[in-house]
């Protein structure tokens, strides 16, 4: 296990959907009255607050930062109040005890009444013992995704030894533009004042095209993907739910994107669509689901841990990767079945490239000594890509977009689910470790 080479897997590039999606079967015409506009209108309406905030945020820090840095704190913070007030609603009260929680445990750290690891497991465990404790499970379920970002800028400032005051904290973990939907973003960029206080034509265009591109993949995740793919056949529901999952995660992306070019002309990309709907590889779609989180999980988690060996690294970041996703049994499913299967992929065709001295590894070659790369280059990862695209499907059925209402039932559901599609998954997994541990 241990010839796993990280460097060849990971590479160094690079809320919650709307409840209702529009009833299978119900045509064009009902799709546009029963969901796309109710749904534009909803989605407009939030996006809206979220750019205006991040545009008044960006104007004002950069008119006032020259009178002391304490001033872009208190903006980050009061748009920060805004935005947890009109989007998450009273359940943002309970985000503002976490961040709370995040600053006393940071000048805790900073005093050195508590270690760095005493820190990261309170940061881990104290969202998940607060959902346990708490029988509302919509409630965590529409914050999730907002103390998941919280938790990664809290442990990043915990584990660089940054020493900053509480204010600076706390402006930093309610930054408007990476509150709602993230992305995390270092320090740093938290801390550079934009150069203007305006954005440039550039950067009109480019939020622009983001802002187009999070409609369109809302409206077909929420609206048209069940009214136009409607079948009885198994695989292809389940196609159908996890396309509709994955344009809902694009969506998010990209208004997450556009906030960022608002408030700080920050136009780096989140995710990588393409590669994730046309996989090479589970190791590509890893990499490519969610950028900032992938450099995270690196720099925090995957390199602390490398000593101990390159499997269980990545077994650790997977790990905490599904810890930091809160107390949802599909996502741990998921989670930790993509870890066994892309490690599984990746050393099934580290394998089959050597022996073919063809470019079929999981990651793409870059300056490659393989001599192959014809036709049958071409099938063998045409071949694989359809393997990663069925693993893609078997995952993402789980996300049905049913709300349960105990974790017990969720549970439940992602054992009935992978039952219905006859484990598909698990036995394609179970072939290749066979493989791999006799070849």
């Amino acid at each position: 296990m241990e010839e796993f080479l990280y460097d060849d897997y990971y590479g160094d590039e690079y809320a919650e959907e709307f409840e209702d999606r529009v009833p299978v079967g119900w045509g064009l015409e009902g799709a546009w009255e029963g969901c796309v506009v109710p749904v534009g209108i909803q989605m407009g309406t939030a996006v809206g607050v979220i750019l205006i905030a991040c545009t008044l945020h960006r104007i004002l820090s950069s008119v006032l930062v020259r009178y002391g840095t304490a001033w872009r704190d208190l903006i980050s913070t009061l748009f920060g109040s805004l935005l947890l007030a009109f989007i998450i609603g009273p359940n943002g009260t309970w985000v503002a005890v976490l961040i709370l929680l995040h600053v006393i445990l940071l000048i805790c750290l900073q005093y050195r009444l508590i270690s760095c690891s005493i820190y990261v497991i309170i940061a881990l465990l104290a969202p998940i013992l607060l959902e346990v404790l708490d029988s509302d499970t919509d409630r965590w379920q529409q914050i999730r995704g907002v103390n998941m970002g919280i938790a990664m800028k809290g442990i990043s400032l915990a584990m660089d030894g940054i020493t900053i005051p509480w204010y600076t904290t706390i402006g930093y973990l309610m930054h408007p533009p990476s509150l709602i939907f993230g992305p995390w973003r270092p320090l740093e960029d938290y801390t550079v004042t934009p150069r203007r206080a305006f954005f440039t034509l550039q950067d009109s265009i480019l939020c622009l095209w983001s802002l187009f591109v999070a409609g369109f993949t809302l409206l077909t995740s929420n609206c048209l993907v069940a009214s136009l793919v409607s079948s009885s056949w198994r695989w292809l529901e389940a196609y159908r739910d996890a396309l509709a999952f994955r344009l809902g995660h694009y969506f998010v992306s990209h208004v997450a994107r556009a906030s960022s070019i608002v408030a700080s002309s920050d136009s780096r990309p989140i995710v990588h669509a393409l590669a994730v709907e046309v996989p090479r590889s589970l190791v590509d779609v890893a990499v490519s689901w969610n950028i900032p989180m992938h450099i995270w999980l690196k720099r925090y988690v995957f390199e602390i841990y490398r000593n101990r060996g390159a499997t269980v690294a990545l077994l650790i970041t997977y790990l905490v990767s599904a810890l930091l996703h809160g107390l949802s049994p599909p996502l741990v499913a998921v989670l930790m079945h993509l870890a066994t299967a892309s490690w599984a992929e990746f050393s099934v065709r580290r394998k089959v490239a050597s022996v073919f001295r063809a470019c079929v590894a999981a990651r793409k070659c870059t300056n490659c000594k393989h001599t192959h790369r014809g036709i049958r280059t071409i099938a063998i990862n045409v071949m694989f890509g359809a393997v990663a695209l069925l693993q893609l499907t078997y995952l993402g059925a789980l996300f049905d977009g049913t709300q349960h209402t105990s974790i017990a039932s969720a549970g439940g559901a992602v054992w009935d689910k992978w039952r219905h599609l006859g484990f598909a998954g698990h036995w394609i997994l179970g072939g290749a470790l066979v493989f791999h541990i006799a070849s």
